[in-house]
């Protein structure tokens, strides 16, 4: 393996072992963020980079004792400018940072190497939490993988293998894995709903939390939206074509060749693989949404149930409630009635906390020295009113009402006793609306034409319109 026999890559991962190793991971991001918005990241861009985090950094930096070269270590006592000169040339020695070499500016070039880059990638997917989006892109990324490998002039299909086989075993295994994380995030929203004792604490964890807000966004937009469950559909249907085509003759052929091995254990391989990602789409897939669903109804039982504590003070008000019903019961008329006066006059409400919508809401501040116009209503007198009355209503009249189609259909047949859609030339949207509308008032009185439908679609510019006919009706 190139990592262990290189001698190039024996300090590759120094950087994560050492007491400032935060920091080198925070630069290191920066590093790889700032490369990602210019052509090429030269040194002194990435010292710049360096020195705004430094400055900004809420870290102590230790003083690294474990190192040989004094000239690579960064310590309190340097500057910003010495710190993150030191940082760079680490970095290059480990292996993180390219070689020193002049690019055209006349500075040298500081890129991130793809090895430092692959490694920071991997290590945010594995470690962090925020995983808004990713359950459905991998699912989008299944698929996409899966159509271009039922299209044979698509390019993917020159070496399937490489090109597809392996990012669809990625994706299903880091789809495996957010699942994975959206059960631990259920888990961890049930602890703390157990652990309340206030309806305010309550309120606070419903409104402000964002790991439950992202958990939610996440589990309705996969399972809920509509989309997704058809494209799991159409995976599942796209897996068992593969294995009628070429492309899966050639993803063994391919493995034979990279792995020098025969055929018959090539595609024992392959035969695995796909077993084992149809068995995750058909199956575990499945079954772990459905396991999620359950931890669901499980979390919202629960929630009633503390909310229902936490209101009794942690009583059990039902078992209270239930005894004293069967003693009632067993009482006669007369005694019953005077029980449940006392009972009335029993209880009293000691105390109760709520954080409502309206507790945490910012007002906004009410702009000073603004007039409001507004008509005074009993300042109008009833000419003026029947004045506004008639402009609303007859001065900007429906563009598509009776008349207004009526009038068009008037021009449009002229001498004509009929036209058909087919005939037309309908080159905007209100001539399809006015097409529309006549079918709409065809039959009535207040309309003197009859629309006959002759079958299929004809397709305009703006829209496809059933092929009608329009003729006179009287």
């Amino acid at each position: 393996m190139i990592l262990f026999d290189n001698a190039e890559y024996d300090r590759f991962f120094n950087p994560l072992c050492c007491k400032n190793r935060r920091i080198y991971y925070e630069c290191i991001l920066q590093l790889i963020e700032k490369s990602k918005t210019i052509p090429l990241l030269y040194e002194i861009d990435a010292k710049d980079c360096i020195i705004l985090y430094l400055r900004n950094c809420t870290y102590v930096v230790k003083d690294e004792n474990g190192n040989d070269n004094s000239d690579e270590n960064i310590n309190s006592k340097k500057s910003d400018l010495e710190n993150a000169g030191a940082i760079l040339r680490y970095f290059r020695s480990c292996g993180w940072i390219s070689e020193q070499e002049i690019g055209r500016s006349g500075d040298h070039i500081a890129s991130v190497v793809p090895y430092c880059r692959k490694m920071i990638d991997s290590i945010q997917r594995i470690f962090d939490r925020d995983t808004s989006g990713a359950l459905t892109n991998h699912i989008f990324a299944i698929y996409d993988t899966l159509k271009s490998a039922l299209d044979a002039e698509h390019g993917r299909t020159i070496r399937p293998y490489l090109n597809i086989l392996i990012p669809l075993t990625d994706n299903v295994s880091d789809l495996k894995n957010e699942l994975q994380i959206l059960k631990d995030s259920i888990h961890t929203i049930m602890r703390i709903v157990i652990k309340m004792t206030e309806v305010n604490t309550f309120g606070q964890f419903l409104i402000k939390d964002e790991m439950m807000n992202l958990f939610f966004n996440d589990y309705f937009f996969i399972k809920k939206d509509g989309l997704i469950p058809g494209y799991i559909a159409e995976i599942e249907k796209m897996l068992r074509q593969i294995m009628n085509t070429d492309v899966y003759d050639n993803m063994i052929r391919e493995y034979e060749t990279l792995k020098q091995t025969d055929e018959y254990k090539a595609r024992e391989i392959i035969d695995g693989q796909l077993t084992e990602i149809q068995g995750f789409i058909n199956y575990d897939y499945v079954k772990e949404m459905d396991y999620i669903d359950k931890k669901i109804n499980n979390y919202y039982n629960l929630y009633s149930t503390r909310m229902l504590m936490v209101l009794s003070n942690n009583t059990n008000m039902q078992t209270y409630l239930n005894d004293l019903l069967v003693i009632l019961k067993e009482m006669d008329a007369e005694e019953r009635e005077i029980v449940l006066a006392e009972i009335s006059k029993s209880y009293q409400l000691s105390s109760y906390r709520y954080v409502g919508r309206k507790s945490i809401e910012r007002k906004k501040k009410r702009l000073p020295n603004i007039k409001s116009g507004a008509i005074v209503i009993s300042s109008l007198s009833d000419d003026e009113k029947a004045k506004l009355t008639q402009e609303l209503l007859h001065e900007y009249p429906d563009r598509y009402s009776v008349a207004q189609v009526t009038r068009y259909f008037h021009t449009l047949l002229s001498d004509k006793v009929s036209v058909e859609t087919s005939n037309q030339n309908i080159k905007n949207r209100d001539e399809a609306m006015m097409i529309a509308a006549s079918i709409i008032y065809s039959g009535s009185d207040e309309f003197p034409y009859v629309v006959e439908f002759l079958g299929g679609m004809v397709e305009t510019k703006v829209a496809s319109i059933s092929n009608i006919r329009i003729k006179r009706a009287r």
